[in-house]
């Protein structure tokens, strides 16, 4: 049965002129790295991470890959105004575990048309993932069966 994580990208510099160009702040990066920690223990090298062509979810892409989750795609459709109905279509077609880091709104749409079958806003912390599980990538398809995010780190959870 093939996993899905939908990450949020990890803490990034406030607006600029050029959106798609925000950087990871230090904090990003430690929270990028503690989430590529949480989910390595639960890959183990096999998933294809899949993101956007922002810097930020780019950085957080590979900060996850570095820590042994899997390798790194660039999907020129994850972007903050992408389509969800057209992510889940494309998604339906793996086979295997996929990590997916984007951005909002694009996450919890995403996330609530594979677990309700249709669209409303989830509210998501930088770096948050949420782990579904399912037979197929489809809409409705899916159940959240764990959400990490760095806070919970810092409580020791």
């Amino acid at each position: 049965m093939p996993k899905l994580v939908i990450v949020r990208h990890g803490c990034a510099v406030p607006g600029q002129d050029n959106d798609a160009d925000r950087a990871l702040t230090p904090q990003g990066v430690a929270e990028a790295e503690a989430a590529g920690q949480w989910l390595a223990t639960r890959f183990h090298g096999t998933a294809t991470v899949l993101c956007s062509p922002y810097l930020r979810a780019r950085q957080t892409a590979e900060l996850i890959s570095k820590a042994g989750t899997g390798p790194v795609e660039v999907d020129q459709n994850i972007t903050p105004s992408g389509d969800p109905y057209a992510v889940v279509e494309r998604l339906t077609s793996r086979q295997s575990d996929v990590v997916l880091v984007s951005h909002l709104p694009l996450v919890g749409r995403v996330a609530s048309l594979l677990t309700e079958g249709r669209l409303f806003d989830q509210p998501w912390s930088t770096a948050e993932c949420w782990m579904l599980d399912g037979e197929v990538f489809a809409a409705g398809c899916m159940s959240v069966s764990q959400v990490w995010y760095p806070a919970l780190e810092q409580t020791g959870s």
